[in-house]
């Protein structure tokens, strides 16, 4: 009897050993489930993440597409300007030509002009009085 009751305990032993061990697989299996979850929440955040950042790339994105067309802008402008400033330059150029030509014509104007005067001169009387005429008595 006794190798009977040995039977019985290891048997008992044997089903409480097996009892606990698909307790403890429970266990095991629930805090995996929970963990399982846990991850699928940091899964969630993650992609919430990565819409809010793709977001802030289109929206950053679309102020670099603003800021570029923004150059273009002001580069056709600044070369619209000095495409002006060429073209005024030459303006200038030209007019400074001119009043050296003017001058020089001017200049021999004056020229020949004195030397007539200076033969005019020559040939008149020398003046009267500039402040008091004489009077000729008879």
């Amino acid at each position: 009897m006794e190798l009977q009751t040995e039977n019985n305990q290891a048997t008992l032993f044997n089903l409480a050993s097996i009892d606990v061990k698909i307790m403890i697989l429970r266990q095991m299996a629930d805090a995996l489930e929970d963990e399982a979850a846990g991850l699928y929440r940091r899964v969630a955040v993650f992609e919430e993440e990565e819409f809010l950042l793709f977001r802030e790339i289109e929206d950053r994105q679309t102020e670099i597409n603003r800021l570029q067309l923004k150059l273009e802008a002001m580069r056709c402008e600044r070369d619209r300007v000095i495409g002006k400033i060429a073209g005024i330059r030459e303006e200038v150029a030209a007019m400074r030509d001119e009043i050296s030509n003017n001058e020089e014509e001017v200049a021999l104007a004056n020229i020949s002009c004195t030397q007539l005067l200076d033969v005019e001169m020559m040939s008149e009387q020398p003046p009267g009085p500039v402040y008091f005429q004489r009077l000729v008595l008879p």
